[in-house]
């Protein structure tokens, strides 16, 4: 098993360090995601700047080693190191495993693909995530800084075999292996992803290409993607605790046949850009190729750009896409709670294939069906049609504010307490009144 171990060249080291010098003596600054430098208390615990004992922080310019762009073979990055992507790095075959509180640093252009025929263990802990950020950090990051997170499998989509968006060569992905593993993330954040590669070609913060069942995923944050936050074509992986703040496009985008689980959900819209909390859609070219879009969502919140937002959309559901969004709670939004696109989709809603069963729109919102002239497959129903089913199927238009503790955004506190809103299982939205309030734990970042 290979580990990386050689330091940074000197040519490559001044740059990295420029970038790096937005703190004074090294600490951590959660404003900007800058988890500190390496060190511990004399108890031995990690240090007051939040990185994990033993491990460096982005900071640590001297702690610094450049990951090659092509890896074969088992391969671990450890976390006394930072590891710094400077361009597109494809994992080829074996295993990448991840420290827990391990730092990535994504340079311009850069990101970390793990293709068909390899798999990641990022493995974190709650007291030491994993987190891939910019080499800005600590000194202005913005959006699109680096490219992102990118895992290609063999599960079935309705493209067959697709060719990935955002390369400049683009691998391809799908296959006929529903059970395939495309790895482990657990306790992992990512940040100011979603690199540009030409107008309207960008990288997700996570993409997720045909992982089939065999992939594990939970506690993952996407944070202020300059594209959708996390992607998913085709693949039928489940997935819980999962955080999408600061997107400016779609926060959940979903596509090509995917059909996974989400559970315990919180996005947070950017108050002045971003557009639907959810975006599910079939295929462009055949909204009844198979297997179908049908994803689930459970207990998420959504709550959205507010009065100063442009796009803010609840969910757009299209090209006959099927959906369960049950027991969330919407807020928020400059616009539309659900958008309905095209007479597949109406059929899907008709014959029981869409629910929102238990789900709230707590500031009230409108209910709307979306064609114009070049919709080649307009949906029949009016708005007011689309209103009377939401209603009727058990979404609930309550019209009146969700008793968060705090909706700010930079700090949410989206836990509910007494007025919690009722679904089937009790309650809806990310946070159970009666549980832990996981959407504050420690290794969230909120800070723009």
């Amino acid at each position: 098993m290979r580990r990386f171990s050689a330091r940074l060249a000197a040519s490559f080291i001044l740059p990295l360090a420029l970038a790096a010098c937005g703190d004074d003596g090294g600490t951590a600054d959660s404003a900007n995601g800058d988890t500190g430098d390496t060190g511990t208390d004399p108890d031995g615990t990690a240090d007051s700047g939040g990185v994990p004992a033993g491990c460096a922080g982005p900071s640590d310019v001297d702690a610094r080693v450049e990951v090659p762009a092509s890896i074969d073979g088992d391969t671990t990055l450890t976390c006394d190191q930072v590891h710094v992507l400077t361009s597109i790095t494809f994992v080829n075959s074996g295993t990448l495993t991840i420290e827990p509180g391990t730092t990535i640093l994504g340079g311009a252009g850069s990101a970390l693909v793990i293709d068909q025929g390899a798999a990641i263990d990022a493995s974190g802990t709650a007291d030491a995530p994993i987190v891939m950020t910019s080499i800005n950090v600590g000194a202005g990051p913005a959006r699109g800084d680096w490219g992102g997170l990118v895992l290609i499998g063999d599960a079935p989509t309705n493209v067959g075999t697709g060719s990935a968006e955002g390369f400049p060569t683009p691998p391809s992905y799908g296959g006929d292996d529903a059970s395939h593993d495309c790895g482990t993330l657990s306790y992992v954040r990512v940040e100011w992803a979603g690199n540009e590669i030409s107008p309207g070609n960008e990288l997700n913060g996570i993409t997720f290409y045909s992982c089939g069942t065999g992939t594990a995923v939970d506690h993952v944050q996407v944070h202020m993607g300059l594209d959708d936050g996390i992607e998913m074509f085709g693949g039928n992986f489940d997935a819980d605790h999962i955080i999408v703040t600061g997107a400016a496009d779609d926060s959940l985008d979903c596509d090509q046949g995917y059909s996974g689980n989400l559970e315990d959900v919180f996005i947070h819209q950017d108050p002045t850009v971003g557009d639907n909390c959810l975006e599910w859609s079939n295929q462009g070219n055949d909204f009844v190729a198979t297997p179908l879009t049908s994803p689930s969502v459970t207990h998420m919140t959504c709550v959205g750009s507010g009065a100063d937002g442009d796009k803010s959309k609840g969910a757009t559901l299209k090209e006959g896409a099927q959906a369960n969004i049950i027991d969330s709670v919407f807020a928020g939004l400059t616009n539309e709670g659900i958008v309905l696109q095209n007479q597949a989709t109406q059929s899907q809603a008709e014959g029981g294939s869409i629910s929102l069963a238990g789900s709230h729109f707590c500031d009230g919102a409108a209910f709307v069906v979306d064609a114009d002239d070049e919709d080649p497959d307009p949906a029949g129903w009016t708005s007011e049609d689309f209103g009377g089913w939401v209603v009727g199927d058990g979404g609930a238009t309550d019209g009146t504010a969700c008793p968060f503790a705090s909706a700010s955004w930079g700090s949410p506190d989206v836990s509910m307490g007494d007025g919690t809103p009722t679904g089937g299982s009790g309650y809806a939205g990310a946070v159970d009144p009666a549980g832990d309030n996981w959407t504050t734990a420690s290794w969230i970042n909120y800070g723009v």
